[in-house]
């Protein structure tokens, strides 16, 4: 090392250049004193966005259950997925059980609602992450706008050049719930097809780069000279089509675009090995929709908020467990008085939550290089864009975990729900604005301006 080295310090991308990162090796902070890693420099916010499609089993109440329908599960449930009592003190519903000793970096959030969300209740996760109104373009039978991931991963904050992906998409086959299999939209509301093997997200992430960087920097001018072409043929097909084909063909344009900037980042990073992990890449048989799925995507999410490898995630769970349960989701939304698929509703609620307590633990145990837990530095958004049962749209199941660099206040079951019962309650887009301006990533200079869809300000009480 030269005595100029010694006196600069190390700059990041220069020290993975040289060593990558490991998992389970501590970070070496005197290895950067005057870069973006240095003492009293603080750690950017992780965000993580989790959603279930069909929902959760709800307690019983005549708001959710206004005409009867599916009695025959509700009259057997004693206790819901929300806690009935709020404050500090309230007291966990059974399903939750495994979440007990992480009950200081997470809160319920009641009373939180898609507002302008006017189309099919199984397939409300399309707009979770959104909160848009699917009907607001006449021309289209269906419209979406930006997710909120998506808002964070082209800040300069959180999806900048620092990091290598600026976000990741994690999901399932398409299924009830969701039309794309994920949570992230673009800007022009064209749905991210997600990445569903854990094997391909740690190839992505940390597989080896095999070829030589000459070899992939030849490959990238071909395919970018080849999406050039692409583009060419289709600004000229676009003046033969009609108004619902052009549609279709901006779709297809946008996702060749998304394409061009994923290259164009991939040769920035060329130079720069891959971080090593002490983790297996997983095996094959955990693309099916089961609990070992889920823990892979939580390993891998976690190995890649440790290694700054992305600062955004997007995960859609699978609907149901296959280890869990031999009925479907939708199956167990209707199970009529079958005992059987009432009890499986509750034993899937409970191992959804047991998966979210494994992502806690993870978080919890693991530092950042300025020795906080990495759970100080995330935030993560827990949920489902309808009830089950019920397919209620009204003060969604919500939960919300970390600490946003201690940004955040946690602990509690709060309750947003407006006295006027004729209202639908605040905004779900209220959430997605408090945690982008709690990650930095929205901080205008006049806060009362901005806003996310719909969002009427960030949530009260939960900022420090």
């Amino acid at each position: 090392m030269t005595e100029k080295r010694e006196k600069q310090g190390w700059n990041r991308r220069e020290f993975l250049t040289g060593a990558g990162v490991a998992i389970g090796l501590p970070f070496f902070p005197s290895l950067f004193p005057r870069t973006a890693w240095a003492d009293g420099v603080t750690p950017p916010t992780r965000l993580f966005f989790m959603s279930v499609p069909l929902g959760f089993v709800p307690k019983p109440n005549k708001d959710l259950n206004r005409s009867g329908a599916n009695i025959g599960l509700l009259q057997h449930i004693k206790e819901g997925w929300f806690p009935d009592d709020e404050g500090p003190d309230y007291t966990l519903p059974s399903v939750h059980a495994a979440l007990a000793p992480y009950r200081e970096h997470f809160s319920f959030l009641k009373g939180l609602s898609n507002q302008k969300y006017r189309s099919d209740a199984h397939a409300a996760d399309d707009v979770f992450l959104t909160c848009a109104d699917t009907f607001a373009d006449a021309s289209k039978a269906f419209s979406n706008t930006i997710s909120c991931d998506q808002v964070a991963a082209v800040s300069d904050v959180l999806g900048g050049k620092d990091v290598r992906h600026p976000y990741l998409a994690l999901g399932l086959n398409s299924a009830y719930g969701t039309r794309s299999g994920g949570l992230s939209w673009s800007e022009q509301g064209v749905p991210i097809s997600p990445m569903r093997s854990p094997a391909e997200v740690f190839d992505r992430l940390f597989g080896k780069d095999d070829v030589p960087a000459a070899t992939r920097l030849l490959r990238f001018k071909e395919k970018k000279s080849v999406l050039d072409v692409t583009l060419t043929q289709l600004q000229s097909l676009n003046r033969r089509l009609n108004a619902a084909d052009r549609q279709k063909l901006e779709e297809l344009t946008d996702a060749v675009r998304g394409v061009e900037k994923n290259i164009q980042r991939e040769q920035d990073w060329i130079h720069v090995p891959k971080p090593t992990v002490s983790m297996e890449r997983p095996d094959e048989a955990a693309n099916a929709p089961s609990t070992h799925h889920a823990k892979a995507m939580f390993d891998l999410a976690h190995a890649a908020f440790l290694t700054d490898s992305t600062r955004v995630i997007t995960y859609e769970l699978p609907p149901a467990f296959k280890d869990i349960t031999p009925f479907d989701k939708h199956s167990l939304n209707h199970p009529g008085v079958d005992p059987e698929r009432t009890h499986d509703a509750i034993r899937l609620d409970t191992e959804m939550s047991n998966q979210v307590a494994y992502l806690l633990k993870l978080l919890c145990e693991s530092k950042a290089h300025d020795g906080q837990p990495l759970i100080h530095h995330t935030l993560a958004a827990f949920g489902s864009g309808v009830w089950g049962p019920v397919h209620g749209l009204r003060s969604l199941p919500v939960m919300l975990l970390g600490h946003g660099g201690g940004r955040i206040k946690q602990g509690m079951t709060r309750n947003y729900q407006d006295d006027d019962k004729r209202k639908q309650g605040v905004p779900l887009a209220n959430l997605w604005l408090t945690m982008l301006n709690a990650s930095g990533v929205l901080v205008p200079e006049n806060k009362e301006t901005f806003r996310f869809s719909d969002s009427t300000g960030t949530l009260d009480g939960l900022m420090k």
